[in-house]
């Protein structure tokens, strides 16, 4: 064919396709007629087509056909075609073997040049294929890894999304460490931020369910938590990070015995967010690669099904249907082999069920007897003999029934007692509930009517329990303070130029500063907060000056003014966190962030539920969770009759004469 008819053979692939019609080198005159509009082919949207013939030349046309297709992936310029054709590359272990190392230079080419936004796609692309070459063994894995650990918080956007999933999964897939420094750049460029907090985040569950001590678990899931509320900060449709931050919740509950009301509200989120997460997908289809994390993701699922219904039979005084009670307490004992950990969930799921079996004889018999069934599946006896040995060991160790753990903390009873040791006779029931009782006594929500405010404070509160310094007397004076702030910024939206006089003429300054707002709050506390003096500009915080001081001899609260122009969401707000957070360097991980809000509305202000939530900041490269309460207090505002239409009141006609 000559130069002039080269659209014809395009022209041909698109009849093929449009009719059905098979598509094959024959059918489209040969090679020699492919080889004569070679240009146009490999600059074409059909390489998809070029690979479908590699895959199923014949040998003496493999040669020309495979250089054809490599000078496709050269040049094509449509991602969605490279990808497809890659696809095919990788499905056919003939032709990936054939070609997989020219490929990959090929590959690596393409990823060095990204000027526009459809080459970010195409390189991304392209990370892909490689990685997708490196899990099938074609290529060293050292490939994808160097290109994933050169990527810099100056990476295109579009490129760095697709990078820090890839890293996510390749870090699951072969362990290398150099992937979370990768990872951690990532975070700081805009659209990859979500997806390399949410993949870091899985990251620290697994080191979390691999780690050796109950200290070093909650630590990582503390982190988790972190993580997950940073992805879902970025898109808060995410419901990948809604399901493992239920799934950390609920792991967490069942270990310390929280009550029903709370497992069955994260069982809730749960089930929403993979329903969510269901209809998001559809019917897309999902990449191989990704398999194995779906896989993961279904196991979840069914092992918090479990555990909720492990938490339902170990509150009944009997059991009705005893071996599927105990089959489903085993498979909640046995995680660590499901889930191919090194320990992490048996220290977290485990005790509650060995304290079960050990203080209800009862439990113990009906475990006895289901060992003795010979026709019992072997599966569920072989674990049922490691919990009955579990058992057996704590018999011989005189671990008595229900008594107190050295490893148990109650650091209300403790202050209470003001002394560390426990009445040795006394249960870890017993214990537990006194504890409970104390943390109900000094819940500050039992102390006010208002319905908002109830839930506010639990809301904020419960956020908090990750949190290993809010405990005791810190725990105490954080919930008071909390309370104050919550009052006041209630106040701040009820009060008018009536009640706040002088006081409150900032509020509609739109010329405000949260100099004013700081001075208001520092008068406030200074005459409603009682636990110790609110100081104001204390010198020596954290290299710098601190807004408001709460000091209390060894622990310290501190809180962080700022004013902002415009409307303050929740992603607004995280722009001050850090500042904010850096004060809790070397004391207790807790604080506080109000913004003083200036934005010209033409409607009510935001409702008080609105202005108050808790956020965390976890430090580039550290292991420790700052936690923060964010409150911003609505400037510039309007009286409500300023936001109604007025009307003029028609007048009376003159009385005719």
């Amino acid at each position: 064919m000559s130069g002039n008819q080269q659209p014809c053979l395009l022209g041909a692939i698109e009849q093929h396709l449009q009719s059905a019609t098979p598509l094959t080198i024959a059918s489209l005159g040969g090679m020699a007629a492919l080889m004569a509009q070679a240009q146009s082919l490999v600059e074409s949207p059909y390489l998809d087509v070029l690979a479908e013939f590699a895959n199923s030349a014949l040998p003496d046309e493999s040669a020309d056909i495979d250089k054809l297709l490599l000078q496709g992936f050269a040049e094509c310029q449509d991602p969605c075609a490279i990808r497809s054709a890659a696809d095919i590359v990788i499905c056919s272990p003939p032709l990936r073997q054939r070609i997989s190392t020219r490929l990959a230079s090929v590959l690596e080419q393409r990823i060095e040049s990204q000027t526009t936004k459809k080459q970010e796609l195409i390189a991304a692309y392209a990370l892909e294929a490689l990685f997708r070459l490196a899990l099938a063994s074609s290529i060293s894995k050292f490939i994808p890894l160097k290109i994933l650990a050169c990527i810099k918080s100056n990476a295109n956007n579009l490129y760095a999304q697709h990078a820090a999933k890839l890293a996510g999964v390749a870090l699951y897939a072969w362990q290398e460490p150099e992937l979370v420094v990768t990872l951690n750049e990532l975070r700081k460029i805009e659209d990859a931020e979500g997806e390399a907090a949410f993949e870091l985040a899985l990251v620290s569950l697994s080191k979390a369910l691999d780690a050796g001590s109950l200290e070093e678990i909650n630590q990582h899931l503390e982190i988790t938590k972190a993580l997950l509320r940073d992805a879902q900060a970025v898109d808060e449709d995410r419901a990948d990070a809604a399901a493992y931050a239920a799934v950390v919740d609920i792991i967490r509950g069942f270990s310390t015995g929280a009550p029903a009301e709370f497992m069955n509200e994260r069982a809730e989120s749960l089930t929403r967010a993979v329903q969510d997460r269901r209809l998001a997908l559809g019917n897309q289809h999902l990449p191989d690669w990704l398999m194995p994390r779906a896989d993961r993701e279904i196991q979840w699922v069914r092992l918090m099904r479990s555990v909720q219904q492990a938490c339902r039979d170990l509150t009944r005084p009997s059991w009705l249907k005893a071996s599927a009670i105990i089959e489903n307490l085993l498979a909640v004992f046995d995680a660590d082999r499901t889930f191919e950990t090194k320990g992490g969930l048996g220290q977290l799921l485990r005790p509650r069920i060995e304290a079960s079996f050990v203080r209800e004889r009862g439990q113990l018999a009906l475990l006895d007897d289901l060992l003795a069934e010979p026709d019992w599946e072997p599966g569920h006896k072989d674990t049922a003999r490691i919990l009955r040995a579990r058992i057996a060991q704590l018999e011989v160790n005189n671990v008595e029934l229900g008594k107190p753990s050295p490893n148990e903390s109650y650091p209300m009873l403790q202050q209470l007692l003001r002394s560390p040791e426990l009445p040795p006779e006394w249960s870890s029931d017993a214990l537990h509930r006194i504890e409970t009782a104390l943390n109900d006594r000094y819940d500050v929500s039992n102390d006010f009517s208002n319905p908002v405010v109830q839930r506010l404070l639990k809301g904020l509160t419960s956020h908090l329990e990750a949190c290993q310094d809010y405990s005791g007397e810190v725990r105490i004076h954080f919930n008071e303070l909390l309370a104050q702030i919550v009052l006041f910024c209630k106040t701040r939206q009820d009060g008018g130029t009536k009640e706040l006089r002088d006081r409150g003429k900032y509020l509609r300054d739109p010329a405000a500063t949260e100099f004013q707002l700081q001075q208001d709050l520092w008068q406030w506390l200074s005459g409603n907060y009682r636990s110790c003096e609110i100081l104001d500009e204390v010198e020596g915080v954290a290299t710098g000056r601190a807004d408001l001081y709460a000091g209390f001899g060894g622990h310290r609260l501190v809180i962080e003014m700022k004013r902002h122009h415009g409307h303050l969401d929740r992603a607004a707000a995280r722009t001050y966190c850090d500042q904010a957070a850096s004060y809790q360097n070397t004391n207790v991980k807790l604080g506080f962030l109000g913004v003083l809000e200036i934005v010209d509305r033409k409607g009510p202000p935001p409702s008080l539920e609105e202005c108050i939530w808790y956020d965390s900041v976890l430090p580039t490269n550290s292991s420790i969770v700052r936690h923060l309460v964010v409150f911003r207090v609505p400037g510039n505002l309007k009286s409500p009759s300023s936001m109604s239409l007025k009307t003029t009141k028609p007048r009376k006609r003159a009385a005719s004469q």
